[in-house]
């Protein structure tokens, strides 16, 4: 028949008849796994075709042991296989640095890997303290990071009886914090002569240069110390000292002294005021100015060392007064003293530091010029430097602050020394201490100079 025989030629050729085999097997494949599996709905009732591989759960204990171990599984398998094992952090060690010449704040931060912004923080903090910045050879900071290595805390050790920090807080700056170690003093007098000069002779017996200047500044007055002292004059000293542990703490301090020139003895004492008398209580050295400035300006912003940030809440202190002087304004030292230090800071601008007399200082900030260079003597009323408006401000203005015993105190309501003598009330105490001070510098009571080292050198 033409069909048969058409279905037979079309068969037989070769693609047609693997797609025909292929057709044939899988039809085949297909009925055979439908004869040996039967579908059903609730898969608590299939059942694997081996059953002694893996075994039947009949009850919901059996049930609730597989779910625990395919948890198990499951954790252990995750993206985070760490996910279920506690985490413990361990607080990274205070990195502690030296400072060397040529180190600047900015240079140490990027060598340590820490933030600009973290060091603008702490700059902002310190604007009211000036303790950081700049930077003095071979002091020692301390930096103290998290787990992510951003800083928390910035130390800088004083010495040993004093170190301050700056810690960071929860708004991202940094506030001020002291640690202060209670310091042991000690009093001694001493017993030397003129061989030379007095200069000359302080230094043999190792007085600081700060202590030099005091005795002539108390006694210049009635001593020409190039005309009148000669070879073998006796001079007494009585000097306090600090030790924590046995090491000194800071410089010797000199309390009173007594110096015999052409057979005349002069005699200066300390008093709590931080100014030298005599025995009779008059006063021996300049007192200070009230205002830093000729005339009187308005005071833009008041002392305030209590002041809190008005958004962190945290101490902001304003640890001076502005004064609202025009750029070019003339600055006056309010003392006798010496520059210790003249700097350039981000927020306080052009600044100067002067050490007065006894427990004084004096910091004159945000200036346009200086006038003075550090290690420089001034006096009392000496233009200095003239206001500006540098580093962080708001306008042109002075910043000025006045310190006592290294803390600052309201410049214009602190009692300052502008008497000429001893007040009647602290007459009493003054007495009693010159009366204990001369008997220590008496003769039976002195120690030869070369026991000095006791008092002045570190242990």
């Amino acid at each position: 028949m033409p069909f048969i025989k058409y279905l037979a030629d079309w068969a037989f050729q070769a693609p047609r008849i693997w797609f025909a085999i292929n057709v044939f097997a899988f039809v085949t494949l297909l009925l055979v796994y439908k004869s040996l599996v039967t579908p059903t709905k609730n898969l608590d009732d299939y059942v694997l075709p081996n059953n002694d591989l893996v075994p039947v759960l009949h009850t919901p204990e059996e049930k609730t042991s597989l779910e625990k171990a395919e948890g198990l599984y499951d954790s252990f398998f995750s993206d985070d296989p760490l996910q279920s094992v506690e985490k413990i952090t361990t607080a990274l060690p205070p990195i502690k640095y030296v400072i060397k010449s040529g180190d600047t704040l900015a240079r140490i931060f990027s060598r340590l890997g820490l933030s600009k912004e973290s060091m603008y923080s702490v700059l902002e903090a310190d604007q009211e303290y000036l303790v950081l910045d700049p930077l003095q050879l071979n002091d020692e900071y301390e930096f103290t990071l998290d787990d992510q290595g951003e800083l928390v805390k910035l130390t800088r050790v004083i010495d040993i009886s004093k170190s301050v920090s700056y810690v960071r807080h929860d708004n991202g700056g940094f506030s001020y914090e002291e640690n202060i170690k209670p310091v042991t003093y000690t009093q001694v007098a001493v017993h030397s002569e003129i061989s030379g000069n007095l200069y000359l002779s302080a230094q043999k017996i190792g007085l600081s240069e700060a202590n030099v200047s005091i005795i002539y500044g108390v006694l210049k007055g009635r001593v020409d110390f190039r005309k009148d002292l000669r070879e073998g004059d006796p001079f007494d000293l009585i000097l306090k000292r600090g030790t924590i542990d046995g090491v000194q703490v800071g410089e010797v301090e000199l309390e009173a002294l007594q110096m015999t020139v052409q057979g005349v003895t002069y005699r200066a004492f300390l008093h709590s005021d931080g100014r030298f008398y005599d025995k009779d209580g008059n006063s021996l050295t300049p007192s200070l100015r009230r205002w830093p400035t000729y005339k009187e300006y308005r005071i833009s912003s008041s002392f305030n060392n209590k002041r809190l940030h008005p958004i962190t809440g945290r101490p902001a202190p304003h640890n001076g007064v502005d004064l609202a002087t025009p750029i070019g304004t003339k600055i006056l030292a309010t003392g006798d003293g010496v520059v210790t230090r003249v700097a350039n800071h981000r927020y306080a601008g052009r600044y100067i530091v002067i050490d007065y007399t006894g427990p004084y200082g004096a910091r004159f900030l945000h200036l346009s010029s200086v006038l003075v260079k550090k290690g420089q003597k001034v006096k009392r009323g000496q233009v200095i430097a003239l206001s500006g408006n540098t580093g962080r401000t708001t306008g042109a203005h002075l910043h000025y602050e006045l310190h006592v015993n290294g803390r600052p105190v309201n410049p214009m309501t602190t009692k300052i020394p502008t008497t000429q003598s001893i007040s009647a009330d602290a007459k009493d105490e003054y007495n009693k201490d010159v009366v204990r001070w001369v008997s220590m510098m008496s003769r039976e009571n002195i120690v030869n100079q070369e026991d000095l080292s006791v008092i002045t050198d570190e242990d």
